[in-house]
């Protein structure tokens, strides 16, 4: 059995190793860190279930996004905390409050990054922040039907391809009490370089990280760094940050992505609110605004429940998405194409590092000289 012919044709969701009823598959790391499936031949018996739940290669039930809103927690902390305008906080709480379960990303005791299930508000607020890093989903699918066919409330955050890739692997189970919120995803960086970056950073300040932020609000919500926690001092970064925006790391399919549009697969898609300041004058203080797209008519049941916990103005939907470029298309491969993966299989992460991050900046120097050049031929 052969699910895909070329890693652009894989997301890892793993909706293709959790459907196997013969548990002949795996997802297993390549050299770039990335999880694929792999069979073991001797325990597959040819169904075609797991090429069968593949959203890559059938595509997906999907939502057509109806309304846009620009959304500020009225929670201070709650908004201080989260990366945008805290309304994953706000969707989560309702379902909670229904002694539901609530399922996204989050660090490992390690810093690696995977879905966890949570059923009370502390857990929850592990999931809150960006994880610019590919999430292992482990045995979460699963879990869900579990919790489902119990009888429960579920949320399930993740990427599109992560939703799509769930509600494929339902199937025929009850999802009545099955609410979905997709990302506005740039595409996922390697698991391998991340751990790569902090053990990288822990032996350069000789200390271990005890914590981590993939962009740092302090600065405020337009600032993009990192910061790493090492010997109870906080270090702002940016090498990882310009990796990821220069598309040096991501996942293959990235670059192949189904889900760049208006067709949802989630009754909810969360993003940061970029542009706000042209479509709405004043609500933005710096401090987060969340863009939440109604894709369903249970997402408008939901939002109707949220209107006492959130400042809210609804916006022109076109308007709302153009400054969201992967709502419209997929990321593009770096000018260099593997420049970043060759000098890393070849010299090791830190060598990799570094010449892509001279690389980067000379290119981001070279941006801005040939801009204020344009401007003042321009003023001539």
């Amino acid at each position: 059995m052969q699910i895909f012919v070329s890693k652009d044709e894989c997301c890892g969701c793993s909706a293709c190793e959790q459907i196997c009823p013969k548990n002949a598959i795996k997802m297993v790391a390549d050299d770039r860190g990335f999880l694929y499936p792999e069979i073991d031949g001797s325990l597959c018996v040819e169904c075609g279930a797991c090429k069968r739940v593949c959203s890559f290669q059938n595509g997906y039930s999907e939502n057509h996004s109806q309304k846009a809103y620009a959304i500020k927690h009225k929670n201070y902390e709650t908004r201080i905390t989260s990366r945008s305008g805290g309304v994953f906080t706000a969707i989560s709480d309702y379902i909670l409050d229904k002694n539901g379960a609530v399922y996204g990303a989050a660090f490992d005791s390690d810093f690696s990054v995977c879905h966890i299930r949570t059923t009370t508000k502390s857990e929850r607020d592990r999931l809150k922040g960006s994880k610019y890093v590919q999430s292992d989903i482990k045995d979460s699918f699963s879990s869900v039907k579990k919790d489902l066919t119990n009888g429960m409330y579920v949320l399930f955050s993740g990427t599109p391809c992560q939703v799509a890739g769930l509600k494929n692997y339902l199937g025929g189970t009850d999802t009545s009490k099955l609410i979905t919120c997709d990302l506005v995803c740039h595409g996922v960086p390697s698991p391998k370089v991340w751990l790569d970056y902090i053990k990288y950073y822990e032996k350069k300040y000789k200390g271990k990280v005890e914590k981590a932020d993939f962009r740092d609000k302090t600065l405020g919500w337009n600032t993009h760094k990192e910061a790493l926690w090492i010997n109870k001092k906080k270090y702002n970064l940016n090498k990882y940050t310009y990796l990821f925006y220069e598309n040096a790391i991501e996942r293959p399919s990235c670059f192949n992505c189904k889900f760049t549009n208006l067709n949802r697969p989630s009754d909810f898609t969360l993003a940061d609110f970029w542009g706000i300041d042209k479509i709405v004058y004043g609500f933005n203080d710096n401090k987060g605004v969340s863009l939440l797209l109604v894709n369903s008519p249970m997402g408008a049941e939901i939002f109707e429940k949220l209107m006492g916990d959130i400042e809210f103005v609804e916006c022109d939907l076109q308007k709302s998405v153009n400054p969201n470029p992967n709502l419209y298309m997929p990321s593009k491969r770096p000018d260099k194409g593997d420049f970043f993966w060759d000098n890393y299989i070849k010299y090791g992460f830190k060598k990799a590092l570094n010449k892509s991050y001279v690389r980067i900046v000379a290119k981001k120097i070279k941006k801005r000289v040939f801009a204020k050049l344009f401007k003042l031929a321009g003023k001539k």
